[in-house]
């Protein structure tokens, strides 16, 4: 599947929601059904250079590696595209195709652009039109119902798209149906609230702790042995780019309680990952002021933590691996 959700092989697809609902499927058919609408092989065009595809490909896959909300909406309102819904769209179709935490990312995004970027009727155009292509998407991503269903019912709960886009949206062909009919039985159950804000499942609840985990055995593998390689190939192998903050963050959180020797090698260890590029400016900036948020709770447990951060900070930025913006640097 290409950016543009034009299908890479010929035939027809088919979405793969199909469990339940029947009734109520079967209503959304006889009741808001168009025979007038055009079917997507007839939709209208969307004329876009490539360089737009190509910005906004680079501007969420940089998204989806820093995972950084304050830098990804800034570059989409300066990237000034004549369609939103055209970014909206194509944000959602690549994160298909990637795991569970960069759809949750997506989705986030998603919401917050809503503030000051991106009007309300974009959004209803960008589900739309992509109900109108499924059939297309299907065939390269068979669980795009799914997943349309999911980012739908969550933009529902974050309020950026209104219930009303639900009950009146054009639907095509079966696959849209089977979308809407998802999106209904979520917003409608009980304990939707809970279920929808972690619409992608183990991804951000029981992984997340996991990762929690693992990210504490690697560091405490690496103050034993010191073997900064062997802590790179174990954070690389986790394959969560986005989640690297909470590594840097646990780092720094261990180091305030630690040895001054420890302290150093847990330095050291931050600044070997960023000159190999495995952990970004971003990411590394982010778990520093997760730290710093929070280091007035922290230091009633540990009385040195603001004196041994201030250290810490002070070090990465000499260091060349730590860039903070000047009036929080100060």
């Amino acid at each position: 599947m290409d950016v543009d959700g034009k299908p890479k092989k010929g035939g027809a697809g088919k979405g793969g929601w199909g469990v339940g609902g029947a009734d109520d499927l079967k209503d959304i058919t006889e009741s808001t059904r168009d025979p007038n609408y055009e079917s997507d092989s007839e939709e209208t065009v969307e004329f876009e250079d490539n360089s737009t595809t190509k910005k906004i490909q680079s501007i969420v896959e940089d998204y989806l590696t820093s995972g950084d909300l304050t830098e990804v909406v800034p570059a989409v309102a300066e990237a000034k595209f004549n369609n939103h819904s055209v970014f909206l769209r194509k944000a959602m179709l690549i994160s298909m195709e990637k795991q569970p935490f960069e759809r949750e990312l997506i989705s986030q995004l998603i919401a917050a652009l809503r503030i000051d970027v991106i009007p309300e009727d974009q959004y209803d155009e960008a589900f739309q039109s992509f109900l109108n292509r499924l059939p297309g998407i299907c065939i390269d991503i068979p669980q795009a119902v799914d997943m349309l269903g999911k980012f739908l019912a969550r933009a529902v709960l974050d309020e950026v798209v209104s219930p009303s886009f639900v009950r009146t949206c054009n639907l095509a062909h079966l696959q849209s149906e089977e979308c809407v009919t998802l999106v209904q039985s979520l917003v409608h159950q009980k304990h939707r609230i809970h279920r929808i804000q972690h619409i992608w499942g183990p991804a951000d609840l029981a992984s997340v702790k996991r990762l929690k985990e693992e990210i504490n055995t690697i560091l405490k593998e690496f103050i034993s042995n010191g073997d900064s390689n062997e802590a790179q190939r174990s954070l690389t192998a986790l394959k969560v780019p986005h989640f690297l903050f909470q590594f840097v963050k646990q780092s720094l959180r261990m180091a305030l309680e630690a040895s001054p020797a420890d302290q150093l090698k847990t330095s050291s260890l931050l600044s070997f990952l960023h000159r190999s590029d495995v952990i970004g400016s971003g990411q590394m900036r982010r778990g520093f002021e997760c730290v710093e948020e929070n280091l007035g709770d922290i230091k009633l447990d540990v009385p040195n933590a603001e004196k041994t951060f201030s250290e810490l900070k002070k070090s990465a930025v000499e260091g060349g691996w730590l860039v903070v913006d000047d009036e929080k640097s100060t």
